[in-house]
């Protein structure tokens, strides 16, 4: 459904277009308002895809709102509603962007016109962001399988400067020439719980694991990473500015230790690194490679967080990914970022939502719970024609529900076991959610008790 906001100062005009049909043309009446004023603090906090809007108001009139939403809610549409023939004010409004420029008094016949026309603006903008987010993930998708490919090979042994530069960005690996250095992040799962976990909670831990390193090493300019496909190890390329290459690699993957500690709930692991020589081209970062592997070599007893560090590269030829090879090409956790792992994420931030309804609950506390940002987990929501407001509203007014026909809790308590804190807004959300206020709604409950003992 389209969420759609009224304002207009005179009450009986606002009631009269609330009480119109809309659900037949898929749109709901989200809220009015008096003014254009209220009417921008209103969607700050509750986001609408339509405004209707009078001209003259008081505080702030439908022009001066178009031009706000024009700079802060730009895909929000408008249509103008008037007393007035003006030959100026339709002029400014269609220049604003307007939909439509209706006189009152409004017939039925009209608005249902102007509503078709625009929801089949809207859908038509919301398949064309849908097929440009699409495009979006298949190119980062197809980015990130470069990406975790090229790594690996860089990893494994020599690359030419012509593999370095064409494949690097291909990857969106920009390697520069100067001092670099590798880490091998070891996480032994199986030393704390004896088994390996199951592939669903292994795929959704190895996105959990990308978004963490994402945001606390590249994002932050110290390098790249490559999270092998069995979630038991981590490749940690750091890119050295100083002089001092070994101190301030060295630094910086303790501090990325120091940081991971902080999810050891999350990775149920113990976390060791090894630390190789530093190289002074990204032509020999293999070798870089091959002495961090071997400086994690000897550590027989567990423990939380173990440093090693190679002075000089190893001498035996092994991969840093064992005798995996060409298999080691990191397609399998690139899957992770793909639409299966989005799926997962959304599921558990949606159990998220389900087991906390009952207190305030954010956007971004959900997002913290799974491990990505918030706009990633909007633009879940979305993808999915929701979003987070109107997934927790819609668990909250089912369990609203629930509770009604319990007959045992006051209706100032229902509001409060589901999470709000003001009973006239829950009372308005409950309303446009069943039809019925809250009181209407325990009283058909009561003459269907009645009427089927």
């Amino acid at each position: 459904m389209y969420q759609a906001l009224i304002v207009d100062d005179e009450k009986e005009i606002r009631e009269g277009l609330a009480s119109w049909t809309w659900r037949e043309y898929g749109v709901e009446v989200a809220g009015c308002c008096a003014h254009g004023l209220e009417a921008l603090q209103y969607i700050e906090e509750h986001p609408v895809d339509i405004v209707m809007t009078d001209i003259r108001m008081p505080f702030m009139d439908g022009l001066n709102l178009m031009e706000a939403l024009n700079r802060k809610f730009p895909f929000v549409k408008v249509v103008i509603l008037s007393g007035y023939n003006d030959f100026e004010y339709a002029k400014r409004a269609i220049q604003l962007g307007a939909i439509d420029y209706m006189l009152k008094p409004i017939g039925f016949a009209d608005l249902s016109q102007a509503i078709r026309r625009l929801t089949s603006r809207l859908d038509e903008q919301r398949q064309a962001e849908q097929r440009i987010e699409a495009l979006k993930r298949k190119t980062n998708q197809l980015a990130s399988v470069l990406r975790k490919n090229f790594l690996t090979r860089m990893f494994r042994g020599p690359l030419s400067a012509e593999d370095l530069e064409q494949d690097g960005a291909e990857g969106e690996v920009l390697l520069e020439a100067g001092s670099y250095t590798v880490g091998v992040l070891a996480l032994d799962r199986i030393s704390l719980y004896g088994e390996r976990p199951a592939p669903r909670e292994l795929k959704l831990l190895a996105f959990s694991l990308e978004n963490i390193l994402n945001d606390i090493w590249d994002s932050r300019g110290c390098g790249y990473h490559l999270v092998d496909r069995n979630l038991s190890e981590v490749m940690l390329l750091s890119r050295n500015e100083s002089d001092d290459a070994d101190g301030e690699s060295h630094e910086r993957f303790r501090a990325v230790i120091g940081q991971l500690l902080a999810y050891r709930g999350l990775l149920k692991s113990t976390l060791s690194i090894g630390i190789g020589a530093a190289v002074s081209s990204p032509e020999h970062v293999y070798l870089s490679a091959l002495s961090a592997r071997s400086s994690l070599d000897g550590y027989s007893e567990p423990s939380a967080v173990r440093f090693g560090s190679a002075g000089s590269p190893a001498a035996d030829d092994r991969s840093p990914y064992g005798d995996s090879g060409e298999d080691a090409a990191a397609a399998d956790v690139g899957s992770a970022g793909s639409e299966d792992a989005d799926s997962m994420i959304l599921s558990e931030a949606k159990a998220y939502i389900r087991d906390h309804y009952d207190r305030s609950i954010t956007l971004k506390e959900v997002a913290d719970h799974v491990y990505v940002s918030k706009g990633h987990l909007s633009a879940l929501f979305k993808s999915s024609n929701e979003t987070f407001l109107k997934y927790l509203t819609s668990i909250r007014m089912s369990k609203a529900k629930e509770l009604m026909r319990d007959n045992e809790y006051k209706i100032y308590e229902i509001v409060e076991m589901v999470g709000y804190s003001d009973p006239a807004y829950f009372a308005e959300l409950f309303k446009r959610h069943t039809g019925k206020t809250p009181n209407e709604y325990r009283g058909k409950l009561k003459v269907q008790r009645a009427s089927y003992p």
